[in-house]
């Protein structure tokens, strides 16, 4: 259970850090206008995304909010019980309470009013990233975290050493 109580912790502070942000730049900033906080390369800028990522599928009814849905469950049932059967390292809890934190987040914050709140603006000039929130980023970072994890838990593959003699056989196993 160590390890549901790390997933569980990691997705309620990005639900909570995530909702208190959106609720923070609602009441805060004015819509499309920016407040350089690094210059023109970060600054916030209200703006609501109707869409699914990036903005596909702006306007288009009820259907991205119930696909998103459905993703969500799904995803979080495979890695909640990839975790509990030891097909997951441990240490990916923390990733995939992020990812799933932000997800939710998003996922909440589009039930509500059928629009997310974004607000962070990154890039130079006219070249700018589209604008995004902090579950966005927990959720990049969770992703990223993962891919880690994976290549780290990657297990060796070589049959043969450096020097290409093959490998001392284990005591253990039977022969074939």
């Amino acid at each position: 259970m160590k390890v549901l109580s790390r997933l569980l912790l990691a997705m309620v502070f990005v639900f909570i850090l995530d909702g208190l942000t959106k609720i923070w730049a609602e009441r805060s900033l004015e819509l499309y206008e920016p407040v350089p906080v690094l210059g023109e390369f970060f600054r916030f800028t209200l703006g609501y995304n109707t869409g699914v990522a990036f903005g596909l599928f702006a306007n288009g009814g009820v259907w991205p909010l119930i696909v998103t849905g459905v993703i969500i469950t799904i995803i979080a049932v495979w890695f909640i019980r990839g975790l509990l059967n030891g097909h997951f390292s441990p240490q990916a809890a923390w990733p995939v309470g992020l990812l799933l934190g932000g997800a939710i987040g998003n996922f909440v914050d589009r039930v509500i009013d059928g629009r997310v709140t974004d607000f962070l603006d990154v890039g130079i000039g006219a070249a700018r990233w589209p604008t995004f929130n902090l579950a966005d980023s927990f959720i990049l970072i969770g992703v990223g975290l993962l891919m880690l994890l994976s290549f780290q838990n990657q297990p060796e593959k070589n049959d043969h050493r450096l020097d290409g003699s093959p490998p001392e056989s284990d005591p253990n196993s039977l022969p074939l």
